[in-house]
């Protein structure tokens, strides 16, 4: 490296500065651009292998293994994937399903039903029920003479 530092500073006296800089990859640097090439007997130039044996060249690119996906083009080929299917989605024209949902006049006459039944632990029960769809239709499996009892614990694990 001095050698070709010094030749910079001869011709340019600016050029001083970079005499104690650290340049990376000097190695492959000075291999690629250096003056110090092979000329002896035997010495030939990439052009010259070329032109020589152009059928070595293709038998020897056959052999190769397949060139491996870098990680960020799955990445971009996956983000088009979802891109593509999510459009998919916006356009698709079939209605989406409304959530069932019990009326809370079905429900009020479900309550009204179960025999015994206070008017306050009606208003409670009535009040969890149309909030939430799963408690009722479990309220619809159980007999008829189980709801009550399911229903008053309900209010009291509540109430707690």
């Amino acid at each position: 490296m001095t050698e070709f530092v010094v030749h910079i500073m001869q011709g340019n006296k600016a050029a001083a500065c970079y005499k104690t800089k650290v340049v990376k990859n000097w190695d492959a640097i000075s291999t690629i651009y250096s003056t110090d090439h092979a000329n002896g007997q035997g010495a030939r130039t990439g052009a010259e292998d070329a032109q020589d044996s152009p059928e070595q060249d293709a038998d020897a690119s056959l052999d190769l293994p397949p060139k491996r996906q870098r990680t960020g083009d799955a990445i971009l080929c996956m983000l088009g994937d979802m891109r593509t299917s999510f459009n998919d989605a916006l356009k698709s024209t079939e209605p989406l399903p409304m959530p069932q949902v019990t009326p809370p006049a079905e429900i009020l006459v479900a309550l009204q039903m179960i025999p015994d039944l206070d008017r306050c632990d009606m208003l409670k029960s009535y009040g969890k029920l149309i909030l939430n769809e799963r408690l009722f239709q479990a309220l619809m499996e159980l007999p008829m003479d189980m709801r009550k009892e399911w229903l008053l614990m309900l209010n009291e694990k509540n109430s707690n």
